[in-house]
């Protein structure tokens, strides 16, 4: 039964291990591709504790989330799309005040939080690099991690040459392997909340299998002198493949850990374990591992089924066993579905529905159209029916068909046999567009001229410059290095 966020305020604290109200802890791997695990295909990557998941778990075989990191946390935490927040790529890298706004885009976690559940994110954030956007603001009541989109692993450099590791609102640096840390924060928080005698909700916000490629005992990508976005192009094939599982190792081993404390603590029989990823894996992974991304078309970034079927697994073996499923799903639907497991009533409108029906007891998902943007593109998917939304070289709209059920791959374009539903899919769009982002700072544009890139550059024109004055986008490209760290200078709080 969903009971009123108020009803629970008193009595819920006691309530640790009442199936009403069961623990979450949900784990988001970062760039994880469809088959970036063994349980989903991955080839010679050590995933047993994952596998476990799904060897005793639901497998979710048809889940999108969006193709890009932002984005997705955006849908997990508000339920809606993230052109409802005014977001159609990541946050901006360089502009520290570009974020999730608490007060107008409020997260699953403050209901939660009210609700009398404790709140923990240990990991990456990426939605506001500024204390305005800070998780603590979004209802969370832990917080070790960092703000931006990828930070190195050994140095805690992220991409503008800070030390990114946060203790709350407090920057506060400390020495080890990312992975390790947040495997490490994530049993710390677990110990707590039992201490607390609250139910718990953990979100396990991963670094891996992002750039830069680094295993727990590689050595630092960026230093006080160099500060290079990547490290894997230049890689030999064996040696990305033999980064990447040192990375899955020890993401693999924290989910481990995890498990052993929710045991040691004597509520893993109440917790339900969620593990995922925020996107499809990279282009460079695709090439460098193949069958990374399920063999799908395209890779992160991309409108195709590469840059959004991730894995997705529900473990809660006591009520639902194990079984697969082919029902359609969104990450929109990720933030109902929390609040439904947890019996939290949610007192919002959203765009998302909750997948908990399908997990108790096999019900259907509803038939609906789910939408996508990015930068560039827009594409809408409805039952085995995807239509695509791009443009040609010449800046000519390009609108593909496929039939997902009879092409997977999505290699064959039938828009020439029926321009009647492509011509419905268009409009579709258009009108979802225009619904998303009214009264945001997207109304008036295009997913062609919206997402930070184009509207710096944009700016930029308007003075006269171009991306490539900016020492950010330089050293992203290779061009050039970071300025040095000055050890003695002020420091960004």
């Amino acid at each position: 039964m969903i009971l009123p966020v108020l009803a629970l305020g008193a009595g819920i604290a006691q309530a640790q291990n009442d199936p009403n109200h069961p623990n979450i802890v949900f784990v988001l791997a970062d760039d994880m591709g469809f088959s970036g695990i063994h349980a989903y295909g991955g080839n010679l990557i050590p995933s047993p504790n994952i596998d476990f998941l799904a060897d005793n778990g639901i497998v979710c075989d048809n889940f999108r989330s969006t193709p890009i990191s932002s984005a997705t946390r955006v849908c997990l935490m508000t339920g809606k799309y993230q052109q409802r927040a005014g977001l159609n790529h990541i946050y901006s890298e360089v502009d520290p005040m570009d974020g999730l706004d608490p007060a107008k885009y409020p997260s699953f976690a403050k209901i939660l939080q009210q609700a009398g559940y404790h709140t923990g994110l240990i990991g990456k954030w990426h939605m506001g690099q500024d204390i305005k956007f800070n998780p603590l603001n979004h209802g969370w009541d832990v917080w070790h991690g960092y703000t931006m989109g990828n930070i190195d692993f050994q140095s805690h450099y992220n991409t503008i040459h800070e030390k990114d590791w946060w203790d709350g609102k407090t920057r506060k640096d400390e020495p080890g392997y990312v992975t390790t840390l947040i495997n490490k924060y994530s049993c710390q928080f677990i110990k707590e909340s039992v201490a607390k005698k609250q139910p718990f909700f953990l979100m396990v916000s991963e670094n891996a299998v992002h750039v830069p490629m680094q295993g727990p005992n590689d050595p630092p990508v960026r230093t006080d002198s160099t500060c290079p976005y990547r490290n894997d192009e230049k890689m030999t094939d064996t040696e990305y493949r033999r980064v990447y599982q040192d990375m899955v190792r020890e993401m693999d081993k924290g989910v481990g850990e995890i498990m052993q404390t929710l045991k040691e603590q004597g509520v893993l029989e109440n917790t339900i374990i969620i593990y995922t990823s925020d996107n499809g894996g990279e282009a460079v992974a695709a090439q460098k591992y193949p069958g990374n991304n399920g063999y799908f078309r395209g890779a992160k970034g991309s409108a195709y089924e590469g840059g959004c079927r991730v894995p997705l697994i529900f473990y809660y073996p006591k009520e639902w066993g194990h079984r697969h499923t082919e029902e359609a799903m969104s990450v929109v639907d990720m933030m109902p579905t929390f609040l439904d497991m947890c019996g939290v009533y949610n007192p919002r409108k959203v765009d998302g529905v909750s997948i908990y029906p399908t997990l108790r007891n096999g019900k259907a998902m509803p038939k609906r159209k789910i939408f996508d943007a990015l930068t560039g593109w827009m594409n809408v998917v409805d039952g085995d029916w995807k239509c695509v939304w791009t443009k040609d070289k010449q800046g000519q709209d390009k609108l593909e068909l496929f039939n997902l059920y009879t092409d997977r791959n999505e290699e064959h374009d039938l828009s020439a046999m029926f321009p009647d539903k492509v011509a419905g899919y268009k409009q579709d769009m258009l009108n979802w567009w225009a619904d998303c982002t009214k009264g945001t700072r997207l109304e008036g544009r295009t997913t062609w001229n919206s997402g930070w890139v184009v509207e710096l550059k944009d700016k930029l024109a308007k003075e006269g410059k171009t991306l490539m004055d900016l020492t950010f986008f330089q050293q992203a490209m290779g061009k050039a290095l970071m300025n040095p760290v000055k050890k003695s200078g002020k420091k960004r709080k």
